[in-house]
C-alpha cells in the first residue's frame, strides 16, 4: 500500500533522523570513552595489586627474620646452624609464609661461617669460603659499614648459583658492648613470589617490570645488573619480549628498608576501538530509521481512521447513556406494580380462600412477584455499581440487628417453604462498614438459601470473630452446587443460573453483586458446596 505524506511529515521524520544520529554518535563515543576509561582503571588495579603483592611478600618475610634477629638480641649470642635452621622452620609454618632460599651467618673477616638452604636444592658447601668471591670487593666495602648496625637492609636482586633470582635481606649482629659479630645473610627467592603475584593476574593481556631504585631490573628467572646468569630459562614474561613503548607504563612504588623498587605495568597491545560497537551502532541507526519509518505509516493511517473511530465511539456513548436511563426508567416502573401486586396478594392472603388451586397460584404469583423485585433491585444496584454511582459510606452498623431485619423481610419466603432459620452469635461487637452494601449483602445470600433448600429444612446462620475479622456464614441442606458451576459463580459472562429445589427461576446476579460488595469493604466472599448435601456461604470483613 502506497502512501503520500504531506509535506510536514517528511520534515519531522527527517528531523527525527538527524536527532537519532546526534544521539547514537554520542552514545557511541560514551561507550568507547568508557570501554578505554575501564581498560586504564583494570590496569590500574592490576598494577597496584601486584605492588602490593610483592611489599606484602617482602614484609613477610622481615618478619619472618625478624624473629631470629630478635633472638639474637635477647640472648647476646649467634644460633648454631641446627637451631637456626629449626627456628626459621618454626617460624614459617606458623606465619604461613615461603622459607628463605638460604641463610648464611658470615664474620667480621666476611668468611662464612655456616650456610644453610631451606629448598629442595643441593647446598653450596660454603662454610669457611669468603663471600668475596659472590659479592665482589664492592660488595665487601658497603657489608664493613652495613655490619657495624643491627638494622634491617636490603641488597639488589641476584642471580643465584643454583639458577634462580634472589633478593638478599639481613641484619648486622651487634653485641650489648657495641662489637660487631659479623652478620646474617639470607635470601628470598623471587620466582615463587611472581608466581602467585601472577595468578590472580590476566598476564594474556598485561606485563609488568619490575626494578629496584638504582635501575636494577628482574623477572622470575633472572636479575638484570650486570652479573653472570646461571639460570638456563628465561621468563616469557620479561617485559622486553614485548614491543611496548615506555609512556605505555604505569608504575607503583613502594620502599622496602633501605631500597626502593618500582612495579610498572602496560597492556601488551595498544588500544583499538571496538568495531562491533561501531558496527552495531550503525545497524541499530538503519534499524530505527526503519522503525520510525514504519511508526510515521502507522500513525498517518491511524490519524486518517481517528475520526471515524471518534464518531463511532461519540455515537456509542450516546447510545449506552440512553441504555442505561431507558433500564433505570425500566426497572423503576416494573418495581412499582409488582409492589402493588404483593401487597393486593398480602390482602389476599388474610381471607379465607377454600380453593385450594387458587390458593396454589397465588402462592406461585407472591413467589414470582418478590423474586422478580429482588431481582430488579439487584440489576439496579449492579448497574449504579458499573457506573460509579454507588458510594462507600463507612460507619458503625450492629451487623447481628441487620441479619435479623432481612431474616424477617423475607419471611414470607421462609413459609412458602416451611423452612426455619437458626442464628448462632458468638459476635457481640459493631463492624465499620457501608450498612446499604451489607444488608444487601445479606438478603441476597438468605435469599439463595431459601431458593435452594427444600421444604421443612433449617438454615442456620453463624456470626463470629476469627481473628482480626469478622465473619458470616449461612448453611443450607439443599441441592448444592457443582464443581464446574462454582468456578463460573463470579462471573456474569460465564455463568448459568441454577433452578431452586423448587424449580425456583434465577439470575445468579445477586451472588455476583455481593461479592463485588464484599471486595469494596476489602473482605472476601467464599463458598463450600456439595451436590445434594448443601452449600456453605462465607464473607469475610476485617475488623480493623
Amino acid at each position: 500500500m502506497s502512501v503520500n505524506f504531506p509535506k510536514k511529515y517528511y520534515i519531522v521524520l527527517a528531523l527525527l533522523a538527524l536527532v537519532t544520529a546526534i544521539v547514537l554518535y554520542w552514545g557511541t563515543s560514551d561507550i568507547l570513552s568508557q570501554e578505554k576509561f575501564a581498560r586504564k582503571q583494570r590496569l590500574e588495579i592490576a598494577n597496584r595489586g601486584v605492588s602490593e603483592g610483592l611489599e606484602n611478600a617482602f614484609k613477610n618475610y622481615a618478619t619472618l627474620l625478624s624473629g631470629l634477629k630478635s633472638h639474637i638480641e635477647l640472648t647476646n649470642i649467634v644460633p648454631p646452624e641446627d637451631f637456626a635452621k629449626t627456628y626459621l622452620e618454626n617460624q614459617t609454618n606458623d606465619l604461613n609464609t615461603n622459607p628463605p632460599f638460604c641463610v648464611s651467618y658470615v664474620d667480621t673477616n666476611h668468611i662464612f661461617i655456616y650456610d644453610f638452604t631451606m629448598q629442595e636444592t643441593k647446598s653450596l658447601q660454603l662454610a669457611g669460603k669468603s663471600i668475596e668471591s659472590i659479592i665482589g670487593k664492592s660488595g665487601i666495602e658497603r657489608m664493613d659499614t652495613l655490619i657495624t648496625s643491627s638494622d634491617f637492609y636490603v641488597s639488589n636482586p641476584t642471580n643465584l648459583l643454583e639458577g634462580r633470582v634472589g633478593l638478599p635481606v639481613g641484619f648486622g649482629i651487634v653485641n650489648n658492648e657495641g662489637v660487631s659479630l659479623g652478620y646474617i645473610s639470607s635470601v628470598v627467592e623471587l620466582g615463587p613470589i611472581m608466581d602467585d603475584l601472577y595468578l590472580g593476574i590476566n598476564i594474556k593481556d598485561l606485563v609488568f617490570k619490575f626494578q629496584s631504585n638504582d635501575g636494577s631490573y628482574f623477572d622470575r628467572t633472572r636479575a638484570y645488573n650486570g652479573q653472570k646468569v646461571f639460570a638456563k630459562e628465561k621468563d616469557p614474561q620479561y617485559y622486553k619480549n614485548f614491543d611496548i613503548h615506555p609512556e605505555q607504563f604505569i608504575a607503583s612504588t613502594f620502599s622496602f628498608y633501605n631500597k626502593k623498587f618500582i612495579v610498572s605495568s602496560a597492556y601488551k597491545s595498544s588500544y583499538k576501538e571496538n568495531t562491533k560497537i561501531i558496527i552495531f551502532s550503525l545497524a541499530l541507526y538503519v534499524l530505527i530509521l526503519g522503525f520510525m519509518l514504519l511508526l510515521t505509516v502507522r500513525y498517518y493511517i491511524y490519524k486518517r481512521k481517528n475520526r471515524l473511530i471518534a464518531a463511532q465511539k461519540k455515537r456509542l456513548t450516546s447510545l449506552v447513556e440512553t441504555k442505561n436511563k431507558f433500564f433505570s426508567i425500566i426497572a423503576h416502573d416494573l418495581r412499582s406494580p409488582l409492589s402493588s401486586i404483593i401487597n393486593f396478594l398480602d390482602v389476599l392472603n388474610d381471607e379465607k380462600i377454600q380453593n385450594e388451586e387458587t390458593k396454589a397460584i397465588m402462592k406461585s404469583l407472591e413467589c414470582s412477584s418478590r423474586n422478580s423485585i429482588i431481582l430488579i433491585d439487584n440489576l439496579l444496584k449492579w448497574s449504579k455499581l458499573q457506573k460509579g454511582q454507588i458510594k462507600y459510606n463507612p460507619e458503625e452498623i450492629d451487623i447481628l440487628s441487620i441479619t435479623k431485619d432481612q431474616i424477617k423481610a423475607h419471611q414470607q419466603g421462609l413459609l412458602n417453604k416451611s423452612l426455619n432459620i437458626r442464628v448462632e452469635s458468638s459476635f457481640n461487637s459493631t463492624i465499620v462498614g457501608d450498612k446499604n452494601m451489607i444488608s444487601t449483602v445479606i438478603g441476597n445470600l438468605i435469599s439463595n438459601a431459601i431458593k435452594f433448600s427444600y421444604e421443612n429444612e433449617i438454615i442456620v446462620v453463624e456470626l463470629s470473630k476469627i481473628d482480626n475479622n469478622f465473619t458470616f456464614s449461612i448453611e443450607d441442606t439443599g441441592t448444592g452446587i457443582s464443581e464446574s458451576d462454582k468456578s463460573k459463580l463470579f462471573n456474569l459472562k460465564g455463568f448459568v443460573a441454577q433452578e431452586g429445589a423448587k424449580k425456583e427461576k434465577g439470575s445468579g446476579l445477586g451472588l455476583v453483586l455481593s461479592f463485588s460488595l464484599v471486595k469494596i469493604h476489602k473482605g472476601s466472599l467464599h463458598i463450600d458446596s456439595e451436590i445434594g448435601k448443601g452449600t456453605i456461604v462465607t464473607f469475610t470483613l476485617p475488623l480493623s
